[in-house]
């Protein structure tokens, strides 16, 4: 079940989180009709499911973009956008490391990490982040005045990220692992090694440090996301966030590897 503390606003842009883990992610944002998926990790008939507790159908996709070629960003990508028809965008690097080099039936849109594109009624602003793969990034995704951030699947903090994402609505924050869980875990030494270096993924204190540092007037909602089933728990992440962002207006949730948020609008 998906722990929520906060409401759903109204507004123009509204996003969804519909599985967020080291098992598989996939975001969807719609504004205007039009509706994006970033990543997509999982299989398109649980896509398909998660999709319907949101009253979304997938036909509906303008296209799917993906941050990096990881199996759980990545691996239910092409056969997504076989069944529904749509375009995959990624950055050079991403499609030279995955195996979308061969694929001749989906059609490609390359991206750079560093400028901005529309699509339709949506604007995507990509960054470039220190993560293990080829050419990684992550987005703000705009709708007028409205932005919404999903920063996952970073190592370190550097000072373009916290400028990119400055000034959001709400906020998909990476709150990977506990840093004592991970050095407890079965994982093999070289994967924790991975895991907690500068281009692995945050662990709880550097989220709260970096998310403190993002605090704002129009910031209005903040998940917690890409949470370890293995080396983290939803309970030390919330209590990251209760002591963040308890004094404050701020709303906030935990994604949860199963479970589909409900629709959030700013």
């Amino acid at each position: 079940m998906i722990k929520l503390y906060l409401d759903f606003g109204v507004g123009d842009l509204r996003f969804a989180i519909l599985a967020s883990g080291s098992s598989g992610n996939a975001t969807v944002f719609e504004a205007a009709g039009t509706a994006v998926l970033i990543d997509c990790g999982v299989s398109v008939r649980r896509l398909e499911k998660c999709a319907s507790e949101l009253d979304f159908s997938l036909a509906d996709l303008d296209s799917v973009l993906v941050t990096h070629e990881h199996a759980d960003h990545i691996g239910g990508v092409a056969a997504l956008a076989r069944r529904y028809g749509i375009p995959v965008y990624m950055t050079h690097g991403t499609q030279i490391a995955s195996s979308f080099r061969a694929e001749r039936d989906v059609e490609i849109r390359e991206i750079s990490a560093h400028e901005p594109f529309s699509i339709d009624a949506l604007t995507l602003r990509p960054a470039p982040v220190p993560h293990d793969a080829k050419e990684p990034c992550q987005f703000v995704v705009e709708h007028g005045e409205a932005r919404i951030g999903l920063l996952t699947d970073v190592g370190s903090e550097t000072f373009h990220i916290e400028q990119h994402f400055a000034d959001c609505d709400a906020l998909i924050l990476e709150f990977n692992h506990d840093t004592k869980m991970l050095l407890n875990s079965q994982y093999p030494y070289s994967v924790k090694q991975r895991i907690a270096g500068s281009h692995g993924h945050f662990n709880n204190q550097q989220a709260q440090t970096l998310l403190g540092k993002l605090l704002s007037k129009r910031l209005k909602y903040v998940f917690g996301a890409h949470i370890s089933e293995n080396a983290n728990s939803y309970h030390l992440v919330q209590k990251k966030l209760q002591a963040l962002l308890g004094g404050t207006d701020i709303q906030w949730g935990i994604a949860h590897q199963t479970g589909v948020t409900p629709w959030v609008t700013v």
